[in-house]
């Protein structure tokens, strides 16, 4: 073909149709003598591997000599770096090294405007010194290998100025020298839309390009059922039952289980009806191809277990020589064209499956990607919060409202100032136990004293005047001497009880839980002031503070539990009796309802009224999605008016 058609073929393609870029490609093997054959060439290599830019360089001794280079015809608005910059020499010559050692070789780098791309370059077979470079997008980077390969179909591609008949000659000597005779079998078979025509156009093509005498494909329908043959080359029907297609089927299931392939040399025939030992390379237990040979005769026999991607083999191919089998080398390039024609023979198969099976296939399929060894963190993650959404939905959880709780008791007294004055002493503060009787504060008597003084002195001397009244006879002013006696002596008398009530005492036996003598000690009280507050440590209940959200989550009759900052350790089982339905407002925390508790545990000896601590009250079961969510949408309920 000349240049100009080659040109105009490369032109007229779809922009990503992987099928007409290879023929194009295989095309161009006689346009190498054409002035634009390596500028066609990367141009074809770009869009075959969706890459954005391409180029043809030849290293020289003076530095790399640039054959070609091309861009995406759409435009690039992130161009890549010159790959001949001064300051990416050292990558190139690196990248070009392991290209050479692989057949290709991955970099990534940063563009102009910092996005990251992907210099993968292709070692041309028939020009070592050459390197094929294509600029991918980041885009691409999951399907590198599927674009290597590409590549690689075509890596054996003439240098520009070749003599095509050097090709051609060298294509003679063997068909599989070049990728050509391969690729026309492969795109031979690809010209049916059939699975079953498919594989028989595959098989027979193989079977002429590659001189065999038979080829075999073996297809696994899913993973872990039996391979059954689906086509046998030069025969359009199968007999199942046959002794040759049985023995066929047995080998090609014993191929997938070997990952680099099975070569069996021909059978050299020994006197008499022995067999002469076989190749040594050849693998010791091959149980099935060995009797399938034998049942043939003099011929060899090689087998490749085919594959795409990572999945396990999927198809076998067996080939029947008359003479020795393909050399491994050869076998390798089979096994890699091959490869590129197994997913087109998937999706044939998929669709030509009845809808049931394909379903069941597709169950199978996410069952493997879900339960395999693939991404196990991933997985677990997912396992473990699918488990966790479902206990969140599905299993109840004991909800209990927290609350601020002390302890307090009805048996108190209060203990006041009796009349104005102040406070002489003061012998106690909060937290002292105290016994019954026992002073705890005394007021200043001295102005109280003077007064009984004088009122002692007013009883003396009304009674004396009442006397010497009496005995003058004079009855009226005996009387009014008797009524002033009677007064003096009632005021005598106050005043005396008010002496006797300075001193404050212990009226029973508790607990001082208000009042501070530092506070109290030489203070000025007037009549009514407080002065302690004292409790009987008996009758003991608990008040809780429960914030304004849950109040309705308590009943009356609820279980719960309390821990006092003394003895955080000790649990203290309680029962609300009542929810007081009046709130309280607390500052920054809100409105607060006030709820009594008994105290379900006798009296321990260290309990006080006063002691403060948190309680939790039970609120009955609710699904646990409710109880770390409800507080939220409560929320937003509020605020949307939901």
């Amino acid at each position: 073909m000349s240049a100009p058609g080659v040109a105009n073929v490369i032109s007229a393609l779809p922009a990503y149709s992987a099928r007409e870029l290879v023929l194009a490609l295989h095309a161009l093997r006689g346009a190498s003598g054409q002035a634009d054959y390596a500028a066609q060439v990367v141009a074809a290599l770009a869009r075959l591997m969706r890459a954005q830019q391409g180029w043809w360089l030849a290293e020289l001794e003076a530095g790399w000599l640039l054959r070609a280079e091309v861009q995406d015809e759409a435009g690039s608005s992130d161009p890549a770096p010159d790959p001949l910059r001064g300051d990416f020499s050292a990558d190139l010559l690196a990248l070009a090294q392991r290209a050479r050692t692989q057949g290709f070789a991955s970099l990534p780098q940063r563009s102009a405007q910092g996005s990251t791309q992907w210099l993968v370059a292709v070692r041309p077979e028939r020009s070592p010194a050459d390197l094929w470079l294509l600029c991918l997008p980041d885009r691409e980077r999951p399907h590198l290998n599927e674009l290597v390969l590409r590549a690689q179909l075509v890596a054996d591609l003439p240098t520009p100025g070749e003599v095509p008949q050097a090709a051609a000659a060298d294509t003679a000597d063997s068909p599989l020298t070049t990728w050509a005779p391969l690729l026309d079998a492969v795109l031979f078979a690809q010209r049916h839309d059939g699975f079953e025509p498919a594989t028989l156009a595959l098989v027979n093509a193989l079977a002429s390009t590659l001189g065999a005498q038979q080829v075999a494909l073996g297809w696994r329908a899913e993973a872990g059922t039996a391979l059954r043959l689906v086509a046998l080359s030069h025969r359009d029907k199968l007999d199942r039952y046959a002794h040759a297609v049985v023995l066929t089927e047995g080998a090609l299931d014993e191929a997938l289980d070997q990952d680099e392939g099975v070569r069996l040399p021909a059978i050299v025939a020994s006197t008499g009806t022995e067999l002469a030992e076989v190749d040594a390379a050849a693998p010791p237990a091959l149980p099935a191809h060995r009797l399938l040979q034998q049942s043939l005769g003099d011929v060899g026999l090689a087998s490749l277990p085919l594959t795409s991607g990572q999945s396990a083999p999927r198809a076998a191919l067996l080939m029947v020589f008359d003479g020795e089998p393909l050399p491994a080398d050869q076998l390798a390039r089979l096994r890699l064209a091959l490869r590129v024609a197994l997913p087109w023979l998937e999706s044939l198969h998929w669709r030509e499956r009845p809808l049931a099976l394909r379903a069941n296939d597709e169950l199978r399929r996410r069952a493997r990607l879900w339960l395999g060894p693939q991404h196990l963190g991933l997985k677990l993650g997912s396992g473990l919060a699918a488990i966790a959404l479902l206990i969140a939905l599905f299993v109840d959880w004991d909800y209990r409202v927290g609350a601020s709780a002390q302890l307090a008791t009805d048996s108190t007294r209060i203990l006041s100032a009796q009349f104005d004055g102040r406070v002489e002493e003061a012998l106690v503060s909060a937290g002292q136990n105290v016994k019954e009787g026992e002073l705890l504060a005394q007021l200043d008597v001295h102005d109280l004293q003077n007064q009984v003084a004088d009122a002692r002195a007013e009883v003396q001397r009304y009674t004396a005047e009442a006397d010497k009244a009496r005995a003058g006879g004079a009855l009226a002013e005996a009387e009014v001497g008797n009524a002033r006696t009677a007064q003096a002596q009632a005021r005598l008398a106050r005043t005396q009880e008010l002496v006797e009530l300075a001193a404050n005492r212990a009226p029973f036996d508790g607990v001082i839980v208000e009042g501070e003598k530092r506070e109290l000690q030489g203070a000025p009280v007037r009549k009514g002031d407080k002065l302690y507050r004292i409790a009987r440590v008996e009758k003991l209940y608990a008040t809780l503070q429960v914030p304004e959200r849950d109040a309705a989550q308590l009943q009356a009759g609820a279980q719960g539990e309390l821990s006092l900052m003394t003895r955080p350790d000790e649990k203290i089982p309680l029962r609300v009796l009542a929810v007081i339905p009046v709130a309280q407002i607390k500052g920054q925390e809100g409105n607060q309802f006030m709820v009594r508790a008994e105290l379900l545990s006798p009296p321990a000896d260290w309990w006080k009224p006063g002691m403060s601590g948190n309680a939790r009250i039970e609120a009955g079961p609710h699904r646990v999605i409710w109880v770390l969510t409800h507080r939220l949408i409560d929320q937003l309920r509020l605020w949307l008016w939901w």
